[in-house]
């Protein structure tokens, strides 16, 4: 039997380094991807205070896939193994994981990661909510603050209102209907910017790179209306994601 399995990194690269933590996430989630249906990788934010010596935006990587109990064990094994030999000398990297069903409360681990985003955190409170709610915490170095982003993102990943969904996703097309883009394979859901869905025959401006934002559980295009239909929000106005 599968089940909904989660998987988080944080930390793991250094400025002006050619490692990042979001591609080391995709090339985990392809691994998985290559025997199990696996989703998305989402990006989240975390606080940004002086005391964190982060890369440049201090954001995590969450993936989430359908494994077998023994499918969860050959994924982490090869996580653990890939982030020791390809984690920047400078990083500080952290990784979490867990079957969803393991996860004693899962609202304690949602809470956790929005503090995550609004306090600066210990690592000694991130292993004890890990050991709390049953959730797999490890530091590859000593002292690694990237546990604490690590365990935020599975919380986060968890409350299904957090993130950007990692990648920019380009199209020669500059017009679709809301029907169209839901049949691409990257967007699950078009909204305004009041969280509404728009109806299937809606048309939406397409303007330079497409990112979808994690929003009730699914990618989401947010648009904002104009004169003549809709058009999709830039990056920089999902930057609160």
């Amino acid at each position: 039997m599968k089940f909904k399995f989660l998987l988080c990194i944080d930390d793991t690269d250094e400025l002006g380094g050619e490692i990042s933590t979001g591609l080391l996430a995709e090339e985990i989630a392809a691994f998985a991807g290559s025997f199990a249906p696996v989703s998305f990788v989402t990006r989240h934010q975390l606080l940004l205070d002086p005391r964190i010596n982060y890369t440049s935006h201090n954001s995590c990587m969450c993936l989430e896939a359908r494994l077998t109990e023994s499918q969860k064990q050959r994924v982490l094994d090869f996580a653990l193994r890939f982030l020791e030999h390809k984690s920047a000398l400078g990083a500080e990297p952290g990784i979490a994981a867990a079957f969803e069903k393991d996860i004693v409360n899962t609202q304690e681990l949602i809470s956790f990661g929005r503090s995550a985003k609004e306090i600066f955190l210990s690592t000694e409170r991130a292993f004890d909510t890990a050991h709390e709610q049953n959730v797999f915490l490890k530091e590859l170095k000593s002292g690694a603050r990237g546990v604490i982003g690590a365990l935020a993102g599975i919380g986060l990943r968890l409350s299904g209102n957090d993130g950007k969904i990692r990648g920019k996703f380009e199209l020669k097309e500059s017009n679709l209907s809301v029907a169209e883009l839901l049949g691409l394979n990257f967007i699950e859901a078009v909204a305004d910017e009041n969280f509404k869905p728009l109806s299937p025959d809606e048309r939406v401006n397409l303007i330079g790179a497409l990112k979808p934002v994690f929003l009730d559980f699914k990618a989401t295009l947010l648009v904002k209306k104009e004169a003549g239909g809709f058009r999709n929000l830039s990056v920089k106005k999902l930057r609160r994601f």
